[in-house]
């Protein structure tokens, strides 16, 4: 009987990922929206936009992320930043932005210290947010990217099989000649990077198709593509409605192109790597204390931000130049405490939500064969693919014929698709690369399914579990 149990939760996910495409078909391929977004004054340097902060910061968080997993990993201190990371990525997206936002603007808080020394009674002339290339957007989407895939790196070098046949491949390499930074680069750095594959083309299509941190940093005349599908989806003329999901579907498009390019690239230039991984040795040294440096400058980071949100959230009066305001109050968390049914309702639902999808993906992992995996993988990173607020309408379409539109459950349902999508990606690798030994070794004396899962495999795998 178990093992039908993940069809029915597997079908909360995939149910409204179909009325999207439904809606996707019916709303998306209409004649006048493509003539339309194909106008489009802002087409091309919205696109340009979009693609050049999503490739940068992409590119720039995983070199961050794999410099600092080898520092720590050669330190032998991998699994230490677990918990810190936790701490950054639940820091919404939004909060960040609004809080790098005050950082960094003309009044922000570097300004203020600035002033300080200079003498300045007015704010600077900077165009430090929505500056016309998009720089303090990729900046913040670098440090919170960052944060994830580093995430991601950890729970792998925090597998007890990776770690040790890492720690032999490592000492064999320096056997041979080579530093420590040669046989990171050359050895384990391809490996890493197979782990990391999906969640790569997760951030890369989250950056470039990227609303809420756009709107608060990225630049507007043009703005990101983005932006614009986001102001023609919203629009009362259903004429620009049709804009706007001719365009999610047109980024959505020119995304998956890319991907599909620069695998080509990987794959024609795999020789070429091969060449270079065996040739040696290497005695190129680089200190671990660098990476542990960046690592320093993300925390402090992090750190400035949540810090700026919190003095914003005390302060009734604060004029540029004072360092701090001038008046205090907490009235702003009065009204919080007042009217909390918003945070219990959060709280809840990110409770229900994590678990729901964790029980979906680990009946489905231990009932269904690995062969399945690959058509829910296409599955999740079409649903990460599709810009949310199109998969949000699919969803809303879905809610309005089941009645469900301003409930609790279907809100639920409506964070449930992404959850599982991300939850999935994150689980699918370690958990079916569970070493059988183990298995055999408790079948072989007898041990029950259920308590060999609850006393051996979970325990083992309690830290991507728990990271999912």
């Amino acid at each position: 009987m178990i093992k039908f149990a993940p069809l029915p939760l597997v079908l909360l996910f995939i149910l409204p990922l179909l009325v999207t495409f439904i809606f996707v078909f019916a709303n998306g391929f209409d004649a006048a929206g493509w003539a339309a977004v194909l106008r489009h004054p802002q087409l091309l340097s919205g696109l340009g936009l979009s693609f050049a902060t999503g490739a940068v910061a992409t590119v720039a968080s995983c070199a961050m992320a794999l410099l600092i997993a080898a520092s720590f990993f050669e330190r032998g201190k991998t699994t230490k930043l677990a918990p810190r990371l936790g701490i950054m990525l639940a820091v919404p997206h939004l909060a960040f932005a609004i809080g790098f936002g005050f950082l960094i603007m003309p009044s922000g808080f570097l300004a203020r210290v600035f002033a300080a020394g200079a003498g300045w009674v007015l704010p600077p002339q900077w165009a430090t947010t929505h500056d016309p290339f998009g720089i303090a957007l990729t900046l913040a989407l670098i440090a919170k990217e960052t944060a994830f895939l580093l995430f991601v790196l950890v729970n792998v070098l925090s597998r007890e099989d990776i770690a040790q046949s890492f720690k032999a491949q490592r000492q064999s390499a320096a056997s041979l000649g080579h530093s420590s930074f040669s046989a990171w680069h050359r050895l384990l750095v391809p490996q890493l990077v197979a782990h990391i594959i999906w969640p790569l083309v997760i951030v890369f299509i989250y950056v470039s198709t990227v609303v809420d941190m756009s709107l608060v940093l990225g630049p507007t005349q043009p703005p990101v593509f983005a932006d614009v599908i986001w102001a023609d989806i919203n629009a009362a003329d259903p004429m620009q409605n049709a804009r706007g999901a001719a365009g999610a579907i047109l980024i959505s498009i020119i995304a998956f192109i890319i991907l599909g390019l620069v695998w080509a690239i990987a794959q024609i230039s795999k020789p070429m790597v091969k060449r270079w991984i065996t040739q040696g040795p290497s005695h190129i040294s680089v200190s671990p204390l660098i990476g542990e440096a960046k690592w320093l400058a993300l925390a402090i980071f992090y750190l400035a931000v949540v810090a700026t949100l919190v003095v914003l959230s005390f302060a009734a009066f604060w004029p540029f130049p004072d360092l701090l305001p001038q008046v205090w109050n907490g009235e702003a968390w009065q009204a919080v405490a007042k009217h909390s049914a918003p945070a219990v309702t959060s709280v809840g639902l990110a409770l229900t939500t994590s678990l729901t999808a964790l029980l979906i993906l680990v009946l489905w992992l231990e009932n269904v064969p690995q062969s399945f995996d690959h058509w829910v993988l296409i599955l999740c990173v079409v649903v990460l693919g599709l810009p949310s607020l199109l998969i949000g309408l699919g969803q809303y379409q879905l809610f309005l014929y089941l009645h469900l539109t301003g409930t609790l459950f279907g809100l639920f349902l409506a964070h449930l698709t992404p959850v599982v999508a991300y939850m999935f990606i994150v689980l699918k690798g370690p958990y079916r690369s569970f070493d059988v030994k183990w298995r055999n070794a408790a079948t072989g004396l007898m041990v029950p399914p259920l308590k060999f899962q609850m006393q051996i495999k979970w325990p083992m795998l309690k830290a991507p579990l728990l990271s999912s």
